[in-house]
């Protein structure tokens, strides 16, 4: 006779949000903050780690945004769950750019599993996955696969027990179609 798995629920710190999550987001679970620009995303996501991360289970946030990372955090910086305490001590940022723009899937893969492998993250979140995907498609690189890319990164996540999300702009086929 098997055993049922305790799954962990993890508390998001958003109000109402750990309600509609029946208790918090499942530890260890792969996630997608989708939504169209300027709707709150990497707000929600820096929300949410702030309230997670502890030296314990540090979190590792992937920037791959087209403005530069010291931006992005002088404008979190205005909100209250921010702790600059627990920047490079709970949080660490690893700017993605440059791998991202040299279009290469795998090298992109490899740069993370490198810092996940340093740093043994139990969050990892990477801003934005809509640019990861869009430098791949723009290269002329037959190799670069993304469905094998997400399954990988999802195994290796999983693999590391760490909660994963990936934050981007999302469509649909009529806004990208009009």
């Amino acid at each position: 006779m098997s055993t049922k798995v305790t799954i962990n629920r993890l508390a998001t710190g958003v109000p109402g949000l750990d309600e509609v999550l029946g208790g918090g987001l499942p530890e260890f679970s792969f996630n997608l903050i989708a939504g169209p620009p300027g709707c709150g995303k990497t707000t929600l996501a820096h929300q949410m780690m702030f309230a997670l991360a502890t030296p314990e289970r540090p979190a590792l946030f992937f920037t791959v945004l087209g403005e530069p990372p010291l931006k992005m955090l002088r404008y979190q910086q205005q909100f209250d769950f921010f702790d600059s305490e627990a920047i490079n001590q709970s949080i660490r940022y690893v700017n993605l750019a440059d791998d991202t723009l040299a279009g290469n899937l795998d090298e992109v893969l490899r740069r993370i599993v490198s810092e996940v492998e340093a740093h043994s993250p139990a969050l990892v979140f990477v801003d934005s996955f809509r640019s990861v995907v869009l430098a791949s498609q723009t290269q002329d690189n037959p190799n670069n696969n993304l469905p094998q890319f997400v399954q990988q990164l999802g195994m290796l996540m999983t693999t590391w027990q760490a909660t994963t999300f990936l934050i981007g702009e999302y469509f649909t086929e009529t806004d990208t179609n009009p």
